[in-house]
């Protein structure tokens, strides 16, 4: 006997596969695992940290802080999902007191800040501070800034 294995991410498509499988002449069953992506240890650290920035409350910081957005955290970690080791390995987190999230890659002396609907990101090069603002969050623009800042 020999197995198939398919990988299959959008699982709207499972009963049109399960049907096509089944009508295959020889297919004897179909077993369905659901599997949980490895996440690299980059990523594992930056949900570590995460998780400690979660639990500050209002007035964190002594004054008047927020805490982080659950906007902010879950575009944060639809960025975690979408990236690699090397898109982040060099990059930090930080709340901000707004409720906003910064990112920061002291190699390259970047920040990201990361809000609700958009984000910013402001590099310091030899000839100057350079960047953007106001972007409109997506999280393929948001890993295209950051595969951008670290090959600058």
């Amino acid at each position: 006997m020999t197995e198939l294995i398919i990988q299959i991410e959008d699982k709207t498509i499972l009963p049109s596969l399960k049907k096509v499988m089944r009508s295959i002449q020889g297919v004897k069953s179909i077993a369905l695992k659901t599997t949980t992506p490895a996440i690299s240890p980059t990523a594992q650290r930056l949900l570590k940290d995460l998780a400690d920035y979660e639990s500050y409350k209002k007035g964190w910081d002594n004054e008047s802080a927020a805490p982080l957005s659950p906007i902010v955290i879950k575009s944060f970690k639809r960025l975690l999902e979408k990236s690699n080791e090397d898109d982040l390995k060099d990059w930090n987190i930080f709340p901000e007191k707004n409720g906003t999230m910064i990112l920061e890659n002291s190699k390259r002396q970047a920040q990201i800040n990361l809000a609700e609907k958009e984000f910013s990101y402001f590099i310091l090069a030899d000839s100057g501070l350079k960047g953007e603002d106001h972007i409109k969050l997506s999280t393929s623009r948001l890993l295209k800034a950051i595969k951008a800042i670290n090959h600058d």
